[in-house]
This record gives C-alpha cells, sequence and structure tokens, in this order.
C-alpha cells in the first residue's frame, strides 16, 4: 500500500525505562514483511542501550542530530549527525546518547515482519 506520513504528524510512544520515544513509521502494521523504518529520540542522560542483535535482519543507522555511542562487537564509535551505519545481521550492538541534547536517528530493518528478531546479549 503506497503512503505519504508526516513525520511531525505520526504517534510517539515512549521507549522502556524513560530511555526515550520512539515514532513507528513503515512496519507490519503496514502489510509489509520486507522493512521496518521507525524514528527514535534519546534523551540526553537516558538510560543506556542494551548490547543485542538481530538474528537475519541487516540495520542501517541515519543520524539527524545529535552524538551517540555505538558499541559493536565490543569496539566502541562516536556517531553524528549526518552519519549512515550498516550494521549486518547477527552483529552485537548497543547505542546510547553521548550528548547533552537529544539524540535523533532513523532506523532501519531488512527483512522486517516475522523474520524481525531482538536477540538480548547482556
Amino acid at each position: 500500500m503506497f503512503k505519504i506520513l508526516h513525520l511531525h504528524e505520526c504517534p510517539v510512544s515512549p521507549m522502556p525505562e524513560g530511555r526515550g520515544e520512539q515514532i513507528k513509521l513503515i512496519n507490519a502494521s503496514l502489510g509489509t514483511e520486507k522493512l521496518d523504518l521507525h524514528f527514535n529520540r534519546l534523551f540526553a542522560g537516558g538510560v543506556p542501550g542494551k548490547r543485542h542483535h538481530h538474528s537475519k535482519a541487516d540495520n542501517v543507522y541515519i543520524v539527524k542530530r545529535g552524538e551517540g555511542t555505538l558499541t559493536l562487537e565490543g569496539e566502541t564509535y562516536v556517531i553524528r549527525e549526518n552519519d549512515v551505519i550498516y550494521i549486518p545481521a547477527g552483529m552485537v550492538h548497543s547505542l546510547t546518547n553521548r550528548g547533552d541534547n537529544v539524540f535523533e536517528i532513523f532506523e532501519i530493518y531488512a527483512p522486517a515482519g516475522s523474520q524481525f528478531d531482538v536477540v538480548p546479549d547482556e
């Protein structure tokens, strides 16, 4: 189904533990199993992301604003506005806001739907 969404008009959901908020954009609720797209706002001083991986889904982050710490397979990277990050399926990672302001990213998963999972690695 064709859709045009306006980010500022989409419903916002709180993330667990007061970590931030999320706007779900493209996902199984629209009937797609191929792609998931959502927008995350991680609050300054929020709870750090938990280490996890996705068994089958590749992951892409597109940083819109702010600065975060990405931990990937035990290595730490600072990611900033306009960075695009590709994380292949199976790689253990976590993401945390490292700045004093909100950290905003678009997050894409493919495949999505029934093939998408979050496997904790803590």
